[in-house]
């Protein structure tokens, strides 16, 4: 009888990828993202701005491409759920929506966020890997609210992989990695403050991208390309 799929009898560990990342970088791996920002009332008005200014950035260090790059959604939650921006590669059109959208300062309903990412993944590709990928700075408002972010993860984890950003010492890691995809050490990322997200925009990048190249480089390779 063969072992269960997450059993330590399959488990094995090996090191890849040793070398620090460089900080200034593009990701140009193939894939669709959907990046879920926190417009909770305890985020508060610096650190929502804070927060919009990192995906702005993170957008703009990204190869945005339906053939070959990035098809990248955006929405928030508070209580209520909004999209931004479907998965598109058309890049003004998300820095737009983004820049545009207001603070809700409301609950936060996260199950509710996770439900609405896995839609969003319809319009994905059949030939990319998906991979969902939640800010947030606070727990479920209310308990019951909880059980609904963990029925919201385990529906979302069939589709895509899954990865939360922490944004507050509230929310530790052992917090959320219940809701996150295997293996879960990988897919949770500890931020101690959302105004400190604008800092963190390149440990973001290659937190959740599989192939990254250096800004100078791939700068270089693109204005060739275009002449």
């Amino acid at each position: 009888k063969c072992p269960r799929t997450f059993s330590k009898a399959r488990y094995q560990r090996q090191s890849c990828n040793t070398a620090p990342c460089p900080m200034d970088v593009v990701c140009v791996a193939k894939m669709d993202l959907v990046v879920a920002i926190d417009a909770s009332g305890s985020m508060g008005t610096s650190g929502w701005k804070a927060q919009r200014e990192a995906l702005l950035n993170l957008i703009n260090r990204m190869q945005l491409s339906r053939t070959s790059g990035i098809l990248l959604g955006a929405l928030k939650f508070a209580h209520k759920v909004t999209i931004l921006a479907q998965l598109t590669d058309d890049k003004k059109a998300l820095i737009k929506a983004v820049t545009d959208t207001k603070f809700d300062a409301w609950t936060t309903n996260i199950g509710g966020a996770f439900r609405v990412m896995k839609t969003m993944l319809q319009f994905g590709r059949r030939d990319a890997p998906s991979v969902c990928m939640l800010w947030t700075d606070g727990r479920p408002s209310h308990p019951s609210n909880k059980y609904d972010a963990a029925l919201g993860a385990r529906g979302l984890r069939s589709s895509c992989r899954v990865m939360v950003v922490t944004m507050r010492p509230a929310v530790p890691r052992s917090f959320v990695t219940p809701w996150v995809s295997h293996p879960k050490r990988q897919n949770v990322m500890v931020v101690q403050d959302p105004r400190d997200m604008t800092k963190k925009v390149m440990q973001v990048n290659t937190f959740v991208c599989g192939k990254i190249q250096r800004f100078l480089d791939w700068t270089t390779t693109t204005t060739k390309a275009a002449r």
